[in-house]
């Protein structure tokens, strides 16, 4: 099956590498996000030198350990390189129960950027706001628009 690359999410994604906001990858089931996410961290370890990238798909059995935050938290502090840019990619990061505390958290000690998936109604933009207490910046993923699908 042929990858149909999303050049344009994840030209969005590569412009957010640094800001200091939590990166919030939303859309409809299907859409292309957990794919994005895999493309963005090719990306990262092709183009950052010496970068850190933390990574975990929480739609995967081997990840099921981290559906509790504080495990989430602990998964990614025990990962982290000092002086090494450290990224976190979290898929499907609604399976966590709490997540918005571990994501808040690691967002405070300001050492990683980080970049969270979902499609679950909690990630919606209006509540982005409330969950995340610091700035949050949204990448909203559509299906295949018509120049995508076309050959």
């Amino acid at each position: 099956m042929k990858l149909i690359e999303r050049t344009r999410y994840l030209d969005r994604l590569k412009r957010l590498v640094g800001t200091p906001d939590i990166k919030v990858i939303t859309g409809v089931r299907r859409a292309g996000k957990s794919k994005l996410l895999e493309a963005f961290r090719s990306y990262l370890e092709a183009e950052v030198e010496g970068a850190n990238i933390i990574h975990a798909d929480l739609s995967l059995l081997e990840y099921e350990g981290l559906t509790e935050y504080h495990a989430l938290n602990g998964y990614v502090t025990s990962r982290h390189v000092e002086g090494a840019p450290n990224f976190v990619l979290i898929d499907e990061v609604q399976m966590c129960q709490g997540f918005e505390r571990a994501i808040n958290s690691l967002h405070a000690s300001g050492r990683y950027d980080i970049y969270v998936t979902g499609s679950n109604a909690l990630l919606l933009l209006s509540d982005l706001a409330t969950l995340f207490t610091g700035r949050t910046v949204s990448v909203e993923v559509f299906p295949f628009s018509f120049d995508e699908y076309c050959p």
